[in-house]
């Protein structure tokens, strides 16, 4: 079976994508994950998602010194970037860069509905394609005080979470109600992601996926 190169290094996409039976190499590098100005969230998430992908294509190329496709009997050809934001009252939220900031993100959202928006890239290095795509999810929290923000984030689960919380974690108990993919608020669409694989060939990474049969000559 074919390898996925997985340009991130979250641990809930690796997660995902190998409950779905995929061979992965996580094989991250760093981009400016600087927002530009006026950039809509699915904007975004489809940039950073590509350039993530795009930058580990670079990194690949210049650990081999030539092009990949032409690298051995087992040349990397599928790349998958992806990238994750909360979004409320317009505003982009990330992952936090301290503990204050993580308050002040689940201050905005407790009570309220708020979007989880994920890009992803997927990159065929065989056929020169690309794939991009932006997933939505509408999730809505349960009413916080500030005690009981200060008891999650001593869950110690915020800190490196777009929007400072987990659904897959203690975050779960926060969410009321949830409109959309699941798998997109842990971080990957994985229907989507494994639609599209399906749309590009990727026959080789999808040990479940139904093969279209070919006609019978």
């Amino acid at each position: 079976m074919a390898t996925l190169i997985l340009a991130s290094a979250s641990p809930r996409r690796k997660e995902l994508l190998e409950r779905a039976g995929l061979q992965l190499r996580v094989l991250p590098a760093p981009v400016d994950e600087e927002p530009l100005p006026g950039e809509s969230a699915v904007a975004y998430v489809k940039r950073l998602a590509r350039d993530k992908a795009t930058a580990t294509v670079r990194r690949i190329m210049a650990a081999q010194g030539s092009d990949p496709r032409a690298a051995g009997d087992d040349p990397p050809r599928w790349v998958l970037g992806a990238d994750t934001v909360v979004t409320a009252d317009g505003l982009l939220l990330g992952k936090p860069s301290d503990h204050a900031e993580a308050r002040a993100m689940l201050e905005r959202l407790a009570g309220r509905e708020h979007l989880v928006v994920t890009g992803f890239a997927i990159l065929d290095l065989e056929r020169d394609k690309e794939g991009i795509q932006a997933v939505s999810t509408r999730v809505r929290f349960k009413r916080m005080g500030r005690a009981e923000i200060d008891a999650y984030l001593a869950s110690g689960e915020t800190m490196d979470k777009a929007g400072s919380y987990a659904i897959q974690g203690v975050g779960a108990y926060l969410v009321e109600e949830i409109e959309g993919s699941y798998t997109n608020v842990v971080g990957l669409p994985l229907a989507q992601v494994v639609s599209m694989l399906e749309e590009m060939g990727a026959w080789d990474l999808l040990p479940y996926a139904a093969q279209p049969r070919r006609p019978l000559s």
